[in-house]
């Protein structure tokens, strides 16, 4: 027994004297310093706006020779340096600037190096990650109300400004707010067989109101903010193309140099009628997604429910 177990023992040295040592994950000790000299070079993480300059200023060094340093963007490649010459291979030192995205969101960066044959060799353990602040406002699930006659307390009223809602009984005080309203317009067509006949209608407070006359907006203690509006194409996708202050800029106020109107009829979650363009006083454009449309009629019980995007 004795010799049995003997032999078991030796058995094991020998397969541990056989076993293949498996390299440390930091074999190559590769590290990476980010220097800070100008106010953009980035050491940290950060918040931006978008299309902000950053410079990656580094230095990257390794006890083992380097072949490329790469630099990544959300685990991408966007730049490789070859190191041709002996002196670089240990330690290597550049400044590369970038410009951030124009969407919001989260970005990282890193600084990695690879041996001769393409294998990683080591980012020195740090990402550095930048979000990019959204440099317009995205007002969502805002709900308008067709006004009513007697309590006047419907929400019909919309601020692109800081997206609150407000009702004819409390728009005066906040009428300087107030970008546009919403009505069912009774002056249309008189059918609603086909889409185009809605009458779920956006206007600007300067637009003619003789259709509900009970929200007299006349008088003086109202503030009447000539918003322009217009039906945008439906090529313009909500979500995916209204990403940034830029892009509102081009493909709204692109579309926005001529007609325009201070009322909108016939606005719907069908394509081509449910994203509307409008400029605000102060020059700032921005756009309307009409989400979603509850009822067809002019009953106070009638309401859309809309997104909103306008420039910061």
């Amino acid at each position: 027994m004795k010799k049995y177990l003997t032999g078991i023992f030796a058995a094991g040295l020998l397969l541990t004297a056989c076993e293949k040592k498996v390299a440390p994950v930091d074999e190559y000790y590769v590290t990476v310093e980010y220097n800070k000299v100008s106010a953009k070079d980035l050491t940290g993480d950060i918040e931006l706006n978008p299309k902000d300059s950053i410079y990656l200023n580094f230095t990257i060094s390794s006890p083992n020779d380097m072949a490329y340093i790469e630099i990544q963007k959300n685990g991408t490649r966007i730049d490789t340096f070859q190191l041709n010459t002996p002196e670089k291979r240990r330690s290597f030192s550049a400044i590369k600037g970038y410009r951030v995205d124009s969407a919001a969101g989260n970005y990282t960066y890193r600084v990695m190096a690879r041996s001769a044959r393409g294998i990683y060799m080591g980012d020195g353990g740090k990402e550095l990650n930048v979000t990019v602040k959204p440099d317009f406002y995205f007002w969502s699930y805002r709900i308008l109300q067709v006004p009513d006659s007697v309590t006047q307390t419907n929400k019909c009223y919309y601020s692109t400004k800081d997206g609150k809602i407000y009702s004819y009984a409390d728009g005066p005080g906040n009428s300087s707010s107030i970008d546009f309203g919403f009505y069912w317009d009774t002056t249309g067509r008189g059918t609603a067989s086909t889409t185009d006949d809605l009458k779920h209608t956006l206007y600007a407070l300067n637009a003619p109101q003789s259709q509900i006359a009970f929200n007299d907006v006349s008088q003086s203690s109202w503030t009447k903010n000539a918003t322009l509006l217009k039906k945008m194409p439906s090529s313009i996708n909500f979500v995916t193309n209204l990403t940034s202050a830029g892009a509102i800029q081009t493909l709204i106020g692109g579309n926005m140099t001529s007609g325009t109107a201070s009322k909108i009829s016939t606005v719907s979650t069908a394509s081509g009628s449910n994203v509307i363009g409008f400029k605000t006083v102060s020059g700032k454009f921005g756009a309307i997604l009409i989400r979603y449309v509850n009822g067809d009629s002019p009953n106070k019980t009638t309401q859309i429910e809309v997104d909103v995007k306008v420039q910061k």
